[in-house]
């Protein structure tokens, strides 16, 4: 073998080599994605508090039906658009008659026309003048085609305090996880500690009795503290329009301790704000126009009809012709069906007029009872603070003491249930005074979106 033959069989070697390497890889990564589903599903979704209100807004189930209803109400002002513009007719028709059509003058039969004849037509139809029905009956539409976007803005208010209080209930389960954890990590150390005196001979086994027991309903606690997080983690979920199999994690979101309006300015501003006070407006503004309809509904109506049609008959002087008409027309009597409409229309008026002055009542006693809820939740908040910090200090300080000979395993574990019952109280009134912020925020009618895109900030 020569020199050039041995680096060509060196160079093909090489080839294939690389080949069988290329090959590995595709089929190992082959073998991954048919694991990607599972480890996927497996993966945590980390979710922001303002990543979810973005995802609540665009895929919410009932924020898409609402959007469905604004639309169909869209199409009612184009309908009630319609007779304010022309209408249009076209028509065709051919006509097959069995006999030639003829008249008889005297012995002698005359045709009048063809045997088959075509003919077609267009027409134009205009309403000059009605009174302003036909412009009444649009605004109206008009205004309830606001009253439907009003409703969907209250219904994407309103599912976005439902995830934002869906999201501190997990945040808050997890963190009751973390005080359970520590439970039982304190009272297995302390076990330990009484292990050992146990093995001393210091203390005898009925001693360890009451710290098993402690240990094992904390255990148990903790258990319960995970499926609350679960279903916690599912009612998020389902919010999201995410499947229940995926698993999510959330991230907790630190806030100053807000400071509580006045009441007079939260209400003014409420009153602007709230989508669900324009709703009432617009729908109050659509029945005054239709009123307005309804009372000039029988009377006269200014029309202009004009076209132009074509009849094939070679007999005529002119197969086509042209027109224009100018009319009036007038319903002389209903049965008194317009004086019963528009009494209708004053009463439903008058209902709607105190629907809305409830609410407003109604809105004021939401806001004051938010910012109630708020002051009382930063009370509480402050008060469990200062329980913590001592909570903690007591079971180091009964820890020692035990250690020491100077204190009984009753003072221990009563030192530990204090420290979980402080740090509930504290988790508590944490996740409680930021749900009552995001409640009078909602009532006063803030953007939530714009609060907590700051917040993260």
């Amino acid at each position: 073998m020569n020199i050039d033959s041995f680096k060509f069989t060196k160079h093909i070697k090489k080839l294939i080599s690389v080949a069988i390497i290329l090959f590995m890889a595709v089929c190992a990564d082959s073998a991954l994605s048919f694991e990607t589903p599972d480890k996927a599903r497996d993966a945590a979704r980390t979710i922001t508090i303002s990543d979810g209100i973005s995802m609540v807004l665009r895929d919410a189930r009932l924020i898409k039906i609402e959007i469905s209803n604004k639309d169909m109400s869209f199409e009612d002002t184009i309908i009630a658009l319609s007779p304010l513009l022309p209408h249009v007719n076209l028509n065709m028709t051919k006509t097959y008659n069995q006999y030639t059509p003829a008249m008889i003058f005297g012995a002698t039969s005359v045709p009048m026309g063809e045997k088959d004849p075509l003919s077609w037509g267009i027409n134009v139809y205009q309403t000059l003048f009605d009174f302003g029905k036909n412009i009444s009956n649009y605004k109206a539409s008009t205004e309830i085609f606001h009253a439907k976007k009003a409703t969907l803005e209250s219904v994407k208010r309103t599912v976005t305090l439902e995830f934002i209080m869906a999201y501190f209930n997990l945040l808050e389960a997890e963190k009751m996880i973390s005080v359970n954890e520590r439970e039982v990590d304190s009272l297995t150390s302390y076990l330990k500690d009484m292990g050992h005196l146990y093995d001393q001979g210091v203390i005898v086994n009925n001693d360890l009795l009451p710290a098993k027991v402690k240990l094992a309903d904390a255990r148990q606690k903790l258990i319960a503290a995970n499926n609350r997080r679960e279903v916690a983690s599912a009612r998020l979920s389902t919010i999201l329009t995410l499947s229940l199999l995926d698993s999510i994690e959330v991230k907790d979101v630190k806030m100053d301790t807000p400071s509580l309006p006045d009441m007079e300015d939260a209400w003014d501003f409420a009153e602007i704000h709230r989508p669900e006070i324009l709703f009432f407006s617009d729908q109050i503004k659509s029945s005054m126009m239709r009123e307005r309809a309804k009372t000039v509904e029988n009377l006269p109506a200014i029309f202009a009809d004009g076209g132009y049609t074509y009849t094939q008959n070679k007999y005529m002087v002119h197969q086509d012709d042209a027109y224009i008409k100018l009319g009036a027309k007038m319903n002389i009597y209903d049965g008194g069906m317009a004086g019963a409409e528009i009494m209708k229309e004053r009463y439903m008026r008058r209902r709607l007029e105190e629907e809305k002055r409830k609410l407003v009542d109604d809105i004021r006693y939401e806001v004051k009872e938010s910012s109630l809820g708020l002051k009382d939740a930063i009370e509480k908040l402050n008060v469990a603070k200062n329980a913590l910090e001592q909570a903690y200090e007591n079971v180091r300080f009964y820890r020692v003491k035990y250690n020491n000979g100077v204190a009984t395993s009753t003072d221990v574990l009563e030192a530990i249930s204090l420290q979980t019952k402080a740090e509930t109280n504290y988790y508590s009134a944490d996740y409680e005074l930021k749900r009552s912020y995001a409640r009078l925020m909602y009532s006063v009618g803030n953007d939530m979106t714009l609060i907590y895109k700051e917040t993260e900030k």
